[in-house]
């Protein structure tokens, strides 16, 4: 069955570089079976590939079959994603498929139900077909596998300019390191408590504006925020100091807002904006 939610993909935009990559690979193996993952974003209901990379030097291909080197895709990957001034995010696959057979396999099916449960968006996943010439079919796959082939069209204009911009010596400016070493501390402070990111419950969200009024007011700390259903986590980086703080804002059995400390330290919502100019003092 077709696809026709609103929000489900249109098509599938790759760059120039993206496609020759998967042309190179296909090449080096023929007639071998080979593959690789596929970098970029989800964006304006289209997927944008910018990198394909290859399943590594220890990768293991066959006439039927190919196995990764997951050691080297996972290391270029994170090299590759971190080039581009908004990283690049694991969007999908692709494989070669022996023939004309563009369908997936059983173990395509475990292994493209497993990306699409990563993200709301699903998984891209394409197949290569030499039969004789190159042909691709591109696919969404929605987590319940419901596969919905997708026309696809190869110019790095054609990709969001904002995507495909690559850092540039001026990233590497004082203000620009210290607000990336900022966003370190923060998210290794949230880590603490790990917990899964998703939209704030409704009652909870309608009851945080004076909070965040409070956080952006006062200059002792530094502090960053991540929305997991009934529970906001507010990380909190001493501005001149080395303390770092994590605490939780929820709703009390009563319906009151809440704030919790990582230590159990309990405070009503007012009592927590009173303290936020003084919690450098706190032992």
């Amino acid at each position: 069955m077709q696809n026709i939610h609103p929000t489900a993909p249109l098509e599938v935009l790759f760059s120039r570089r993206a496609v020759a990559a998967i042309c190179a690979e296909t090449l080096e193996h023929h007639p071998l079976e080979t593959g690789g993952i596929l970098l970029g974003h989800f964006h304006q209901r289209r997927w944008q590939v910018l990198e394909a990379i290859d399943p590594g030097p220890c990768a293991r291909c066959t006439a039927t079959t190919f196995e990764y080197d997951s050691s080297y895709v996972n290391h270029l990957a994170r090299k590759l994603a971190c080039q581009y001034r908004q990283p690049l995010q694991l969007i999908g696959l692709w494989h070669r498929h022996p023939g004309s057979f563009d369908r997936f396999s059983a173990e395509d099916d475990i292994t493209n139900q497993r990306f699409a449960e990563r993200t709301p968006h699903g998984a891209l996943s394409c197949l290569v077909n030499l039969d004789p010439g190159f042909r691709l079919t591109a696919f969404h796959v929605p987590p319940d596998l419901s596969y919905v082939r997708l026309p696809w069209l190869v110019g790095d204009a054609l990709i969001d300019s904002t995507l495909r911009e690559p850092l540039h010596p001026f990233d590497l400016d004082p203000e620009r390191l210290a607000d990336q070493a900022l966003a370190t501390e923060l998210r290794q402070v949230l880590a603490r408590v790990p917990r899964a990111r998703c939209s704030l419950a409704s009652g909870l969200a309608a009851c945080l504006d004076p909070m965040i009024t409070a956080l952006e007011s006062q200059a002792v700390w530094r502090f960053g925020l991540r929305a997991c259903g009934p529970v906001l986590q507010v990380a909190l980086v001493e501005t001149l100091g080395r303390r770092r703080q994590l605490w939780e804002l929820s709703l009390s059995r009563s319906g009151q807002l809440q704030a919790v400390r990582e230590d159990g330290w309990l405070l009503s919502a007012g009592q927590f904006v009173e303290q936020l100019q003084e919690l450098s003092h706190v032992s």
